[in-house]
């Protein structure tokens, strides 16, 4: 039975080999500085991390040459060390918003140009932008001029956000195109 996390990769955990858990035939160490002391036989690397009370973490493995690249640290200092560094990564990513901008089918084009001049201005501070044309009641009988007016804002604002769809996302009461900055 599988019993690895389904679903998103965030989601994952990602498996840390340490000392024995280490298959490779042979090791590549670096110190805690990052400087390579060599190659190794398994047995050896173990015998080295074991003689200065460190562990073996390993970073990356290789198929091709099945050599394993390790790094010879206090394992409890290396995991504080690597959630420090997450967090504060963490910090200064910056989060994609959405912006929505809804529109009326009947828009007039001086005003188009003004929620389109925005639009540009949000793709290009890295913002994904959301074009939304809500239709009630009898105005649903205009979809066609509703799916042109954003097949026009796709079309103009080509060198500045891509569509992910060529034809505007029909919804309950609408339709929308999302344009991702690029």
């Amino acid at each position: 039975m599988d019993t690895r996390p389904q679903g998103n990769r965030d989601n994952r955990v990602q498996l840390v080999y340490l000392n024995e858990s280490i298959k490779a035939p042979n090791i590549i160490i670096l110190d805690e500085a990052g400087e390579n002391l060599g190659t190794f036989p398994r047995r050896r690397a173990l015998e080295i991390a074991q003689e200065k009370w460190l562990d073996l973490v390993q970073l990356r493995y290789d198929h091709e040459n099945m050599i394993s690249t390790v790094r010879m640290v206090d394992y409890g200092k290396y995991q504080y060390q690597k959630s420090k560094d997450d967090r504060e990564k963490k910090k200064t990513q910056k989060p994609k918003v959405l912006k929505e901008i809804k529109l009326n089918y009947a828009i007039w084009d001086n005003d188009l140009l003004l929620k389109m001049k925005k639009a540009k201005e949000f793709l290009a501070e890295k913002h994904n932008v959301k074009f939304s044309i809500k239709l009630k009641g009898r105005e649903k009988i205009y979809a066609t001029k509703a799916m042109e007016k954003l097949k026009k804002i796709k079309d103009d604002l080509v060198d500045f956000g891509k569509a992910q769809y060529d034809i505007p996302k029909q919804e309950a009461h609408g339709y929308s195109i999302i344009l991702f900055s690029k």
